[in-house]
């Protein structure tokens, strides 16, 4: 009997529940607790990320009812972030047109923050997403002159910049390359080939949300 493979909210809420609140991740100042804090709020309730940072009553309710959340068994958290956004969410809707970009990129970040972490085996729809996310986000997340041509399994994009001082052609997996545009140097495996004009476009551009 066939069966279909997990998804990603599946893979990285069994992440979750393996690791705990207190693993680390790759962003700064941010353990599972905070990261996995992010995505629920940013799905179901996105008024109470900056709501505690408002002054007066407003503020005060809002750090009240964070508080109270994390006052809940993290088993009851992760099991809150299993089912996903509801059907009004604008993050829900945006996820869906980005090729669950959050999820791919907030699961690396939980991943390859552990001891030993490898990439995962390629998967075809896991591959699909990334690939389409890069799309999207690339040339909204890097701030680099010059012209990019990002390879992969799946084929090439190229991405041109009006004042390219050269060119640069970045090689890898396509959840490779959506991690390195987004700035995680640190751990995305990608090959990188430009001339001159390129690689110094490269090291005074920026990358990343």
């Amino acid at each position: 009997m066939r069966t279909d493979p997990p998804s990603e909210r599946a893979e990285l809420a069994a992440s979750f529940a393996e690791l705990g609140p207190e693993a680390p991740t790759i962003l700064p100042g941010w353990d599972a607790e905070d990261l996995l804090e992010h995505l629920v709020l940013r799905e179901s309730a996105p008024h109470l990320i900056l709501g505690p940072r408002l002054p007066g009553p407003l503020g005060a309710r809002a750090r009240e009812a964070r508080e109270r959340r994390r006052e809940e068994s993290w088993e009851r958290r992760v099991e809150a972030f299993r089912p996903g956004p509801g059907p009004l969410s604008p993050a829900g809707r945006l996820d869906a047109l980005s090729g669950q970009a959050e999820l791919l990129i907030h699961h690396e970040d939980l991943r390859r923050a552990q001891p030993g972490w490898e990439p995962r085996p390629p998967a075809a729809e896991r591959d699909r997403s990334a690939w389409r996310a890069l799309g999207l986000m690339a040339p909204l997340a890097m701030k680099v002159p010059a012209d990019v041509t990002f390879v992969s399994p799946l084929g090439g994009r190229r991405i041109g910049s009006r004042h390219a001082a050269g060119s640069l052609r970045v090689h890898g997996e396509p959840l490779e390359l959506l991690l390195w545009v987004t700035g995680r140097d640190d751990v995305a495996r990608v090959r990188i080939h430009g001339d001159d004009g390129g690689r110094r476009a490269l090291e005074e551009g920026r990358r990343g949300l």
